[in-house]
């Protein structure tokens, strides 16, 4: 041993042991937590035979009906969903972190969980070091993957700002293989 763990030792041997009498009681309080599992899903409907149209689709009408019948717990997670809701057709923007200027992937995320007072970093690479991983995810985690992240609306959907020329969209979760971040 050197000269630093004998010296140690020593203060460890000499220091004055603490007594607790043996009748004493340690009061730990805490809050039962409430579970309430998410509900079954609505059966998917039968999909209409296809007609021929030639109607365009407006960003405005694409998020009225892209908005999904979401009952908010409240929790910090549902309120980022129901925020996020609010951008679908924004424009994507490489570098972008605001309604007015249109959004990329981490922006949108930055910007719908700064409302909510959650700072996270504009970037993919650095979210995934944010918060902490979970195998299962909820509405409001985090979705990673390689260069790319969009937030977990449930049911296997996702509200994210994918690439250039697709605006801020509500869709089904197409990345394999992904991290669950929660990020608060």
């Amino acid at each position: 041993m050197g000269e630093g763990s004998n010296r140690l030792a020593k203060e460890v041997a000499t220091a004055p042991a603490v007594q607790v009498a043996n009748d004493a009681r340690l009061k730990i309080e805490s809050k039962a937590v409430k579970v309430t599992p998410a509900p079954e899903p609505e059966p998917e409907p039968e999909p209409e035979p296809a007609v021929e149209t030639t109607a365009s689709v407006t960003a405005t009408s694409t998020a009225a009906e892209a908005t999904p019948d979401y009952r908010s717990d409240g929790s910090i997670g549902a309120q980022a969903i129901s925020i996020a809701m609010q951008y679908i057709g924004i424009a994507y923007a490489y570098g972008g972190s605001s309604p007015a200027t249109g959004f990329d992937c981490s922006g949108l995320i930055k910007y719908v969980y700064a409302q909510l007072g959650v700072e996270l970093p504009h970037s993919s690479s650095s979210m995934v070091a944010t918060g902490y991983q979970v195998s299962s995810p909820i509405p409001g985690d985090i979705v990673w993957t390689q260069g790319h992240v969009s937030l977990y609306a449930g049911d296997g959907m996702v509200v994210e700002a994918a690439n250039y020329g697709s605006p801020v969209r509500y869709t089904e979760q197409w990345q394999d293989y992904a991290v669950y971040i929660r990020p608060y």
